[in-house]
């Protein structure tokens, strides 16, 4: 069990190591020794990006072009293209970066085993997922390339991906030519047989070429039998991710380049994010999640209570809030309707006063012309009555005396 766990190892260790592109960036002054170097004694170095920053007032911070006339990245490949490991003092390997005066200059460089590397002509490399970027140079390579004769290399990616191919350093036999028609020895890159591209010299930073189908054609074509200069190195890699199939109870929604949208089937979700869709974006040739997709389950059950717990809340909720709303609209009408009729009964009462007013004046007159009548006649016989009976008394009081 023991040998069988150290073998499996050993050949996981094997795999990594045996298949990859490190990058590496060093940096330091224009007069200090930088050392470029690779752990694995196969692998060699392919200088990526040089930049140069400046520290004196009045000089450009950066350099890009063909300033100075030897410029840096030509030295570095010079120094150190396809070796395992080199080193370069930018104001002695460099000429005419006196020019450039004091500095910091920074060198980013990869390290590619033997395996990612294509030195022979004529040859097709087909891209996949375990192989998908790697570097191709003519043979002879950095000491010689040899003309007569064309070096042809095919690159072909997945469906659904395309080439970007990256010139690392071309050093051809008539390398500072003013115009592309002056060049003898050309590289050129074909894409369904049409030229995209053509050139002789460096370009800094790297000149960048990316297919619009899933192949292209690398083309060297030299006139002299035996050339003196390195020749090309290029970096290719694919571009775009490959489709993904859709997992159990899930369909494909949406995809190109960059995005892919899937959904669940009616009841299920993605278990990892317990939802219904998702999304997936692509970062250069790979997404940006783990494949394969985790099939679509049933919801758990504590989510799915959890689903039905907040249906019955909404639920819930709603029929409080309907009772008191149709309790406060029946009010409402009831209010008015009392206040309806309220205002007619006073309406009708209004009339009714204002016609009585006009006919109870003439009758109270003479109803109260009437009782003043008869209450004078009263008092006047009473008084009648009262006289005679003093008169009678006076007349039996006289009667009386002697």
């Amino acid at each position: 069990m023991f040998l069988w766990i150290v073998a499996t190892l050993m050949i996981f260790v094997q795999s990594v190591i045996s298949g990859y592109i490190e990058k590496v960036i060093v940096s330091g002054c224009e007069t200090c020794q930088l050392m470029l170097s690779c752990r694995q004694l196969d692998s060699i170095i392919a200088i990526l990006d040089v930049d140069f920053n400046s520290t004196e007032a009045g000089l450009a911070k950066k350099i890009h072009g063909t300033f100075p006339p030897d410029h840096p990245r030509d030295a570095l490949n010079k120094r150190c293209s396809g070796l395992n490991y080199c080193s370069f003092i930018l104001s002695e390997d460099s000429p005419g970066s006196e020019a450039l005066g004091a500095g910091n200059l920074t060198i980013k460089y990869a390290c590619v085993t033997r395996d990612r590397v294509n030195p022979y002509c004529n040859t097709k490399i087909q891209l996949n997922e375990l192989r998908s970027s790697g570097i191709i140079h003519n043979p002879g390579y950095p000491r010689f390339y040899a003309g007569k004769r064309d070096c042809i290399w095919k690159i072909f990616a997945t469906p659904y991906q395309k080439v970007k191919l990256k010139i690392l350093d071309i050093a051809l036999f008539d390398t500072r030519v003013l115009l592309q028609e002056d060049c003898k020895d050309t590289l050129e890159i074909k894409d369904s047989g049409q030229t995209i591209f053509s050139t002789c010299s460096q370009n800094d930073p790297p000149s960048e070429v990316i297919s619009a189908t899933e192949s292209v054609e690398v083309v060297l074509t030299s006139r002299q039998l035996i050339n003196p200069r390195r020749g090309v190195l290029i970096y290719y890699s694919s571009v775009g991710c490959l489709p993904v199939s859709a997992p159990k109870q899930a369909f494909l929604v949406f995809q190109n380049q960059s995005v892919a949208s899937y959904s669940c089937c009616k009841g299920y979700v993605f278990p990892d994010t317990q939802t219904e869709n998702r999304t997936i974006k692509c970062y250069g040739d790979s997404w940006n999640v783990s494949l394969p997709l985790l099939d679509c389950e049933k919801p758990e059950v504590s989510q799915a209570i959890l689903l039905q717990n907040s249906v019955k809340i909404v639920e819930t909720m709603a029929s409080d809030l309907l009772a008191p709303i149709l309790l406060m609209i029946i009010l409402f009408a009831l209010n008015g309707i009392v206040i309806f009729y309220i205002h007619k009964a006073r309406k009708n009462d209004f009339r009714r006063r204002g016609s009585s007013n006009f006919d109870i004046p003439s009758q109270r007159r003479l109803y109260y012309g009437s009782i003043g009548n008869d209450t004078s006649s009263l008092r006047g016989k009473q008084l009648k009555s009262s006289m005679k009976n003093w008169a009678l008394s006076l007349k039996l009081s006289n009667e009386r005396l002697p």
